[in-house]
């Protein structure tokens, strides 16, 4: 079997999360920025199907194909999902904050099989730009007259059914926009009929992006219901112990751990450490401390220097790192063996240098 070669992922990190039976969210960062798309699957909620006329209309549009169902779903999806939503993005970052309205279709009328369509065109066509501040408020006022809301978009290259659009760009330094939408995933129609035994599958989808993990960021996270600090530590938690016995089965995994993480160590730097870490049998926790204060070391010293007159480690500063370390986890530092080349009054000299720092 061929070895896969490796794929450097320092500028990436993805992973997901579960917080209950209806909550997810997919966190994704990259040089460029960071985005979290947040995902709740609308199981509690009726919706209306029926034919549609698109095999009829799909014949005569110029573009934009139409759904060959029509659905109606409830309107408390907006005063029980959406609306909280926007109530918590407005107290964090002002009520002068208005989100834009790029897509939405409200039945108004008495009931499923006696309803009429509006949606937001209607007002861009009269220089009115909608706001999902205004909708609130207009669902609000006219609550008995609104059915619910319909398929607003069909995006047949993804296989998806848009109900509703919405974005507020910019809503402090560091978050560059929040967008809101609901939609139903034709390819995951399965999925629902085999878990839910339901034919249709909404999701309200809220996604972030900014530029870092901002306190602005955090509490936005903390009103939606993810607790950040609770998956950054469970995450944390298990990387950590998972590189920690990845490293101490194979010193090739230590040396390319001190590498990524420790970048003023050179090769011969990591050889050094590695060899005496091996040779004495350490833990993971000391082989990290012993690079950690090397590595800062090393910095101090090299400022303003050009690569090529960047000094190795002596060996003997690396020995004083390990005794260092050891008597900082509270281990026994006596029995450390050592090259017979080092001097014990180097070690002496480095120790004290490297307390010092």
């Amino acid at each position: 079997m061929k070895r896969l070669k490796k794929f450097s992922q320092k500028a990436i990190t993805k992973f997901h999360v579960r917080v209950d039976k209806s909550k997810s969210m997919t966190f994704y960062q990259k040089d460029l920025g960071i985005y979290a798309t947040i995902k709740t699957d609308l199981l509690d909620y009726e919706t209306f199907i029926s034919p549609s006329e698109a095999p009829a209309t799909n014949e005569y549009l110029s573009s934009g194909a139409d759904p060959y169902e029509s659905t109606i779903a409830d309107i408390q999806i907006f005063e029980k999902e959406i609306f909280p939503v926007l109530m918590s993005i407005t107290d964090i970052f002002g009520e002068d904050k208005l989100m834009s309205l790029d897509a939405v279709r409200l039945a108004v009328g008495s009931n499923e099989n006696d309803y009429i369509t509006i949606d937001e065109s209607d007002l861009l066509t009269m220089d009115v730009e909608p706001s999902l501040q205004g909708l609130l408020d207009f669902i609000r006022e006219n609550r008995e007259g609104i059915v619910g809301f319909c398929d607003r978009e069909y995006q047949s290259d993804h296989g998806n059914l848009i109900f509703f659009k919405s974005k507020l760009r910019n809503p402090s330094k560091t978050i560059k926009s929040i967008e809101l939408s609901i939609l139903s995933s034709l390819q995951q129609r399965g999925l629902y009929m085999q878990q839910y035994h339901k034919y249709f599958g909404l999701s309200f989808y809220i996604t972030i992006r900014c530029e870092e993990i901002s306190d602005d960021l955090l509490e936005l996270l903390k009103a939606l219901g993810i607790d950040w600090e609770l998956l950054f530590f469970r995450r944390d938690l298990s990387i950590t112990d998972w590189t920690e016995i990845e490293c101490e089965r194979n010193s090739i995994n230590l040396k390319g751990f001190i590498k990524a993480k420790y970048e003023a160590l050179g090769f011969f730097d990591i050889n050094n450490i590695a060899r005496l870490v091996v040779r004495n049998q350490l833990s993971f926790k000391i082989a990290n401390k012993i690079a950690e204060m090397l590595n800062k070391a090393k910095m101090l010293r090299d400022q303003g220097f050009s690569n090529d007159k960047k000094e190795p480690l002596n060996k003997a500063e690396i020995a004083a790192a390990a005794q260092l370390a050891c008597a900082y986890y509270g281990e026994n530092a006596g029995d450390l063996k050592f090259d017979k080349d080092i001097a014990l009054k180097d070690v002496i000299f480095f120790e004290e240098e490297l307390i010092k720092l």
